[in-house]
């Protein structure tokens, strides 16, 4: 006999992604992002050589895993509060840029992330995980750039 009060349909048509993917929660998709960035990083497999070639894509990856980390909270938060605040110290150097605002960080950061030609990859990964922490911190135009991505990491978490 089956229980009367058993549901034995699947989720309406208006289910979220996030109801699909289960209860991943923020600081496992922190985790997520972390490997992936790290497996970026490494450029070794052909997945990444595919998506992450480019040292802006992989910039807007670190970005993003940035913004993940701040959201995420605990250590994470303290993993990108550290690069962006070695990125900040240095940045803010009165023989490199005297009084720089958070804004002014979050735009150079922005900058150097995104538009050199990197030779290397960590530079650009480096530098983008600390613009992701700039934009939170800068308020106006970044901080409304970190709340949609923010707002978009969290339907999955």
């Amino acid at each position: 006999m089956i229980p009367t009060s058993t549901l034995l349909a699947a989720p309406s048509s208006g289910a979220s992604l996030g109801q699909g993917t289960g209860a991943v929660g923020l600081s496992s998709l922190a985790a997520a992002g972390f490997i992936i960035l790290i497996i970026a990083i490494r450029n070794r497999s052909k997945y990444t050589k595919k998506y992450f070639d480019d040292r802006r894509n992989l910039a807007g990856l670190a970005a993003v895993t940035g913004v993940l980390f701040i959201i995420a909270g605990g250590t994470w938060r303290m993993l990108a509060q550290g690069a962006h605040d070695l990125a900040a110290s240095t940045l803010t150097d009165p023989n490199i840029i005297a009084g720089a605002s958070p804004a002014g960080i979050a735009l150079v950061l922005t900058i150097l992330a995104f538009l050199p030609e990197w030779q290397r990859r960590l530079p650009p990964a480096f530098l983008a995980l600390g613009a992701g922490v700039a934009w939170g911190v800068a308020g106006a135009f970044w901080g409304v750039l970190f709340k949609v991505i923010g707002a978009m990491l969290g339907k999955f978490a």
